[in-house]
């Protein structure tokens, strides 16, 4: 859940981004990471492995502003969406206060589609966590290829009738940001009320029409409470065209060891995560094992009876090898010996 630190007023909320394979959860957040004000994220850094390149996830810190009285930060994650991955997706998965559902928009990822759906709800209630108290906001990606299915055609086919929406093509860029500042405004006015004691139900009413994004958050939460970005500039955008290149490969026992986990709690004094300017680079040397020669070291001294022992076994080795020795020398003699008969009745036969 939610993670509130009362000393430093800031509140962290994790948002995490799910799908099928491929269907574009890493790309969204490459552009949010590129879109996004220097000074308002943090380190990207990548879990990567040997089998396929959507195979990690992203951990990215955003500053987006305050939430009542608390500066609010928020934490992105991807998940593996391959189906052997589903621990990897669960553990991801943990603690998240909203969930952004990539839904790819093709007729043949209908099927996988539907079923990572059912995997998000299950994972959810594996790691305690109400799908029906938790936002989960609806990105369905992919729009600009030809033949994709209409919108309405999806919500029906994959069961997701009545959630925020958003429309994409994340390989251009397009609808990222939309999504990011929709999920990013329902979790703040989500948390925001449940600081206030008044938690807002995640209701989810089918739209009449494709209206855009922004209208999506509930009428009632905004006459209920008042905004809870209040005068701050949650999302300025960088001018600088930044590069993906600057992401940072970690370990998943990296990641762990550091106290990643985040505590089930809505209050107390709990320690802010780790700091990401904390977080150790690695370089590639760290990152790709080398095989390197096996070298014998004896780490601890040797004790006197073991010194005996050693000496005991040369000194038997070398008794061995000098017997070794003398048989082969006196053989050597004999066959010396038997050359020169054979060589003596050899002159013998000539001479008669």
């Amino acid at each position: 859940m939610v993670l509130f630190n009362h000393a430093t007023r800031e509140m962290t909320a994790k948002i995490v981004y799910y799908g099928p394979g491929l269907c574009g959860k890493t790309t969204n957040l490459m552009v949010i990471f590129d879109k996004l004000d220097p000074s308002q994220k943090g380190k990207m850094l990548s879990l990567a492995t040997k089998t396929d390149r959507t195979l990690f996830f992203d951990l990215l810190p955003v500053d987006i502003g305050r939430v009542g009285a608390f500066n609010l930060k928020i934490q992105l994650y991807t998940v593996p969406g391959q189906v052997f991955y589903n621990e990897t997706r669960k553990l991801v998965l943990k603690g998240a206060d909203a969930v952004v559902f990539v839904a790819d928009s093709q007729p043949s990822m209908v099927d996988s589609t539907r079923e990572s759906f059912a995997n998000l709800l299950e994972n959810l209630e594996q790691n305690n966590i109400d799908p029906n108290d938790t936002p989960i906001i609806v990105q369905f990606n992919k729009r600009d290829l030809p033949g994709v299915l209409p919108v309405e055609e999806l919500q029906e086919a994959l069961g997701l009738e009545g959630y925020p929406y958003t429309e994409a093509a994340a390989i251009k860029g397009e609808g990222v940001m939309e999504t990011f500042h929709l999920v990013s405004k329902i979790t703040a006015k989500h948390l925001y009320a449940r600081l206030q004691g008044k938690p807002i139900p995640v209701e989810k009413t089918k739209p009449a029409t494709k209206a855009e994004p922004e209208p999506a958050p509930e009428p009632e939460a905004q006459q209920e409470t008042p905004n809870p970005f209040a005068d701050s500039v949650p999302f300025p955008e960088s001018q600088v065209d930044s590069s993906y290149e600057r992401m940072e490969e970690v370990s998943l026992e990296q990641l762990l060891s550091e106290g990643r986990e985040r505590p089930s709690t809505m209050s107390g004094n709990v320690a802010v995560p780790v700091d990401m300017d904390d977080v150790e680079e690695l370089d590639a040397e760290a990152l790709v094992p080398v095989e390197e020669t096996a070298v014998a070291i004896m780490d601890e001294p040797v004790a006197d009876d073991q010194i005996s022992l050693l000496e005991q076994k040369v000194t038997s080795l070398q008794s061995e090898l000098d017997s070794i020795r003398e048989s082969h020398r006196v053989e050597i003699e004999e066959i010396v010996r038997d050359l020169g008969d054979l060589t003596a009745r050899l002159r013998r036969l000539l001479d008669s």
